[in-house]
Formats: structure tokens, C-alpha cells, sequence
């Protein structure tokens, strides 16, 4: 992100923010300072469908580089998604993404990262 930073809070105690500013009080866009854009509405397949009786609040982050991510902002806490191309490498809470779901398991990627998100 070249320095800056965003945030995604939940709806009763956090905002939207860039480089700790808040954007997007309510629906609209933002350009991220050329790296992509941040669109704030209620559009999307939520990550949890048992949230779908809820009014919707999803934060759509697209940057240049193919990585997109969806915050789901709900009263209490976010739910997120992450879409990207996989990279050499990659590895983190969810799995390392070789299409092996046998070395996925909690034990497994605890031995290769321990307890934290790198």
C-alpha cells in the first residue's frame, strides 16, 4: 500500500479510514490514492449466510494489483474475504494454498507458522 494504511471497523464502534482519516461515512467510493478503490454499499455474497437477515454494509476494496478483499461490517464484527492470485510462498490461518486440504489442519499450519498470522 506504499505506506498507507486502511481500516475496516465494525458498525457500533469502529469507521472506515485511510491513513487513520475516515472516508465513507455512507454508501459512495473512494480512490485510494491511485492504488484502487474502496466502494462502501450493501452488494455482495455475504462469507456467512446466516448473517443474510441482516441489513448488509460491505466495504469492497479493489486494488490495482488483483487483490480484492470484502468486509462485511455487522454491529459487533467484521467477516472478510480475500481474493488474489495465489503467490510462491504464500501461507497464513487459512492454509498455504497448494490444493492439498490434508495440511490445512490447525496442527499443521501451527507446526509451519506457529500460533500468529505472519
Amino acid at each position: 500500500l506504499q505506506g498507507h494504511v486502511i481500516k475496516v471497523g465494525s458498525m457500533e464502534n469502529g469507521q472506515i479510514s485511510w491513513d487513520n482519516a475516515p472516508i465513507l461515512g455512507t454508501f459512495g467510493s473512494f480512490n485510494a490514492a491511485g492504488l484502487g478503490t474502496v466502494t462502501y454499499n450493501d452488494q455482495g455474497e455475504l462469507v456467512d449466510a446466516a448473517m443474510g437477515h441482516l441489513d448488509k454494509h460491505i466495504v469492497h476494496i479493489k486494488f490495482n494489483n488483483g487483490v480484492q478483499l470484502e468486509v462485511m461490517r455487522w454491529s459487533n464484527h467484521i467477516n472478510l474475504r480475500i481474493t488474489m492470485a495465489p503467490i510462491s510462498g504464500q501461507d497464513g490461518h487459512c492454509g498455504n494454498f497448494n490444493g492439498n486440504a490434508g495440511d490445512d489442519t490447525t496442527d499443521a499450519i501451527r507446526a509451519r507458522i506457529g500460533i500468529g498470522v505472519p
